[in-house]
C-alpha cells in the first residue's frame, strides 16, 4: 500500500496517479432531481454497509472505492448510471453495456427506481468483495 503525502489516501500502487482529496458530494447532488437523489443514497447507504468504502466525488461522479474501485455512479436527467466492476462476465438484460478489460468485467445499468436498484445489490457485494482481492 501506497500514501499520498498530499492528501493521505492510500493505494495499492506506489504513486498512484489520482486527484488529491474526496471531493463535495453536495456538489454531485445539487439541482439533481429528487427521485435520483434518492436512489443514489440507496446505493451509496448500500455500498458502504458493506465494509470500509470510501467515496470519491468528482463533477459528475461518485466513485466506491475499498482497495480499489468497485462501483461509479453517473446522476443523469432521467437516471442514475451505475457501473459495477466485477471479477467476471455476466450477462443480464439490466447491462445496457458490458465491458471486459483483462481481468476485470464492468457491467453498466440505467437504474430510474428502488426495483431496479435492489436487482444490482448482489452484483455490489460481488464487486465489494472483488475489490478486495
Amino acid at each position: 500500500m501506497w500514501t499520498c503525502p498530499e492528501c493521505d489516501r492510500t493505494f495499492t500502487r506506489a504513486n498512484q496517479r489520482h486527484a488529491c482529496g474526496t471531493g463535495e458530494r453536495s456538489a454531485v447532488l445539487r439541482d439533481r432531481p429528487a427521485h435520483l437523489v434518492a436512489l443514489y443514497e440507496h446505493v451509496e447507504a448500500f455500498a458502504t454497509s458493506l465494509g470500509p468504502v470510501e467515496c470519491v466525488t468528482r463533477e459528475r461522479y461518485i466513485l466506491f472505492r475499498s482497495r480499489r474501485v468497485f462501483a461509479d455512479a453517473v446522476i443523469m436527467t432521467d437516471a442514475l448510471r451505475l457501473a459495477i466492476h466485477l471479477g467476471r462476465r455476466v450477462q443480464r438484460s439490466a447491462f445496457i453495456k458490458v465491458v471486459e478489460d483483462g481481468s476485470q468485467v464492468t457491467v453498466v445499468a440505467k437504474l430510474r427506481r428502488l426495483d431496479e436498484l435492489d436487482a444490482m445489490l448482489p452484483f455490489l457485494r460481488e464487486a465489494y468483495e472483488h475489490s478486495l482481492t
